[in-house]
């Protein structure tokens, strides 16, 4: 059974739970794909419009050139080279052997076999080419060509037009993501820390409500509505026991003195006496765990050594110890330092060694030790006795449960209930454990450290 200490957790992996940091993340998702659609469309449609063009150029320019005799096609690619000041035309004659006749196209091989439109990268110019290749009557043919650097130029620029947008689409999602979850999460941490002073004891807390009344708003409302009828309940169990206690312990403990004074007095009333004496203790438990589960003891926390304080529960319980030849072997080093109240953790570990005491064999022994793991400090008792069943270890913390292995001892059911308040009002962690044979009960506390380490 493990009672829980609250650790510190990442803000950013916190952050990154959020609902609103995931939708925006989602949003940003669907931005960047919509506009990587809508960028890539653009690309389509216009290195398709920009192809369109070239190619109504070249056929103009093929049919213009190709007509007339094979001289008069000579001098119009000439011409057409001369007028060609944008460096983005260019032209072949060739004849019906492969060879240039007229044009600034660097051709070799062949003549084309037959009219074709086509590609070329840096063969027949620097510059890639979209060429229209004509087959004339007479065995010559007729090449016109378009410098397409301006399109794949503007392929490059789309692409790092894309690259650029989804880069700024993605950051902005995130930042959008970081600033919009942050605000939530803030309330939401305030609200987790209201709730832990509530699930501390603190029934009288209420959750702050905000005049925007937000769905966080709602939930703190239904949060405090509940507190408040937690408490309402909680107040009238808490006054009628401590009632019952009250009332009944006066009457008792007149009841004793009335027959502690009979003289002589038979063995059944020395019995009766024992009765009311367990009776009292029981009570006095009561009221004593009431006044825990109200916290109001924490004004007397502060620094204290736990070495200390538990080599003065053992003083305290070892001449009881000695009466059952039960040895008590303490361990650990001084100089440590956690954050109580030195009464109440004495009495925490007294209950644990009366315990331990009372359930060990004749002969045993109970092991109290001090160990430090990482930043806490466990105070850690284990015993040789009969232990307490797995499924038994949350039970054994509530009020009068006794186990099977101790319903014969004598006892309240009232002691690891004393102690699991302590350790809660403390807000320390409780474990019990198998000692195989035996049970171990460790304290886990964080270290109080003044200075560095």
């Amino acid at each position: 059974m493990r009672i829980p200490r609250p650790h510190p957790s990442l803000r950013w992996a916190e952050l990154q739970r959020t609902s609103t940091f995931r939708l925006m993340l989602a949003l940003g998702a669907v931005f960047l794909v919509a506009v990587a659609l809508l960028l890539g469309i653009t690309y389509r449609l216009t290195q398709r419009e920009l192809i369109n063009r070239s190619d109504l150029i070249l056929a103009s320019e093929t049919a213009r050139l190709g007509s007339g005799t094979a001289d008069e096609r000579a001098n119009r690619v000439q011409a057409a080279i001369a007028a060609s000041t944008s460096g983005l035309n260019y032209f072949a004659l060739i004849d019906a052997q492969g060879h240039e006749i007229a044009g600034n196209l660097h051709w070799s091989g062949p003549p084309p076999a037959e009219t074709m439109k086509e590609w070329h990268a840096g063969t027949l110019a620097p510059s890639p080419l979209l060429t229209m290749t004509t087959r004339l009557p007479d065995g010559q043919s007729l090449i016109v060509a378009r410098d397409i650097t301006p399109a794949v130029e503007f392929r490059a620029r789309i692409l790092a037009l894309s690259l650029t947008t989804g880069t700024v689409v993605v950051l902005s999602a995130v930042v959008a993501a970081v600033a919009l979850g942050l605000g939530p999460l803030r309330r939401i941490g305030q609200l987790r820390t209201d709730a832990k002073r509530i699930s501390a004891g603190e029934f009288s807390h209420r959750m702050p409500v905000s005049p925007r009344r937000d769905e966080l708003d709602l939930v703190a409302t239904t949060m405090n509505g509940m507190v408040e009828e937690i408490e309402r309940l909680m107040v009238q169990v808490k006054g009628a026991t401590d009632a019952i206690a009250h009332d009944l312990r006066s009457p008792l403990a007149r009841l004793r003195m009335r027959l502690a004074m009979i003289e002589p007095r038979p063995e059944s009333v020395d019995q009766a006496v024992e009765d009311i004496d367990a009776l009292l203790a029981r009570f006095d438990a009561l009221l004593r765990i009431a006044e825990l589960e109200a916290a109001n003891r924490r004004a007397g926390f502060g620094p204290l050594d736990p070495m200390m304080l538990m080599t003065s529960a053992a003083e305290l319980y070892e001449p009881l110890a000695e009466e059952r030849e039960i040895e008590i072997a303490l361990s650990g080093s001084y100089g440590h330092q956690i954050i109580g109240d030195e009464a109440l953790l004495v009495e925490a570990v007294g209950n644990l060694l009366d315990n331990a005491i009372k359930f060990a064999p004749h002969g045993g022994k109970i092991r109290l030790c001090l160990i430090r793991r990482g930043e806490e400090m466990a105070i850690e008792l284990a015993d040789n006795g009969p232990g307490i069943a797995r499924s038994e270890r949350d039970a054994v913390l509530r009020r009068f449960y006794r186990g099977a292995a101790s319903r014969q001892t004598p006892g309240s059911g009232l002691g690891l209930n004393l102690v699991a308040a302590i350790v809660h009002l403390h807000g320390f962690g409780l474990e019990l454990d198998d000692a195989a044979p035996g049970l171990i009960v460790r304290i886990r506390a964080p270290e109080f450290r003044t200075g560095p380490a």
